[in-house]
């Protein structure tokens, strides 16, 4: 055993208040052999699962405005911040292959159909609120000819909004998703997307949290059970392929 993998163990002890004797210890598989091997399923990708298909993808941004990305913002994500030029290729290259690049803006309202204001002081004091300049999707990404979902009043983009409709219209049945917050809002739409019958490719490098540890696990609960976990350079082998 390694030290990741005692670490773990270790970790799953912790979590659950175990001592090492509280284990189950079945001779034919042991608690500690079935935690290890769903952690490494977690970490394991499934090409088979299906292509990353040009003529069937859309690039779903996420929130990318000034009220994420901003330094001046209450709610600045560094991160979303540092993907803007990369995200900004793919954004390119996608529109360059006909690839639909839709992007998504969070409003909350006052009030709001969800605990929205109880939950953010800086929503509560109105970040995204209407008709503030936080909404704005940042202008170095934003062209002529892209999408915009504008009615996004909670995590996930699909609810009560057009995205579901223009996605069936344009006949794109894979979104490749990217944005803030890794493990709020790119979250909720991919789980909502894969529950909707899409295939769900998450972009491992162009999506941002500000907390690496919910970041991570995000992207580990998405490769095992809602899609791909890939990085933009694997997501543009594909397109061009």
């Amino acid at each position: 055993m390694n030290e990741y993998q005692r670490q773990t163990l270790e970790l799953y002890r912790s979590l659950y208040g175990l001592a090492e004797q509280d284990l189950y210890r079945d001779p034919e598989r042991s608690e500690a052999e079935v935690v290890l091997a769903a952690v490494a399923d977690y970490h394991t990708d499934r090409p088979h699962a299906f292509d990353i298909d040009p003529g069937a993808s859309a690039l779903v941004v996420i929130d990318m405005q000034a009220g994420f990305v901003r330094r001046s913002s209450p709610q600045w994500i560094p991160q979303a911040e540092r993907i803007v030029p990369r995200l900004d290729e793919v954004a390119e290259a996608a529109r360059q292959r006909g690839i639909p690049v839709v992007f998504t803006s969070a409003q909350f309202l006052d009030p709001s159909p969800t605990d929205a204001l109880r939950m953010t002081a800086a929503i509560a004091e109105g970040n995204l609120g209407a008709g503030t300049e936080q909404l704005e999707i940042l202008p170095e990404l934003w062209r002529e000819g892209d999408l915009l979902i504008g009615t996004k009043h909670t995590y996930d983009a699909f609810w009560q909004t057009d995205l579901d409709y223009i996605l069936r219209g344009l006949r794109k049945d894979t979104l490749v998703i990217a944005g803030t917050l890794t493990n709020f809002c790119c979250e909720a739409t991919a789980r909502a997307g894969f529950d909707r019958g899409y295939h769900v490719v998450l972009c491992s490098d162009l999506c941002a949290s500000d907390n690496p540890w919910t970041h991570d696990a995000t992207l580990q609960t998405m490769r095992r059970g809602y899609g791909r976990v890939v990085d933009s350079s694997a997501v543009l082998d594909a397109w061009q392929a």
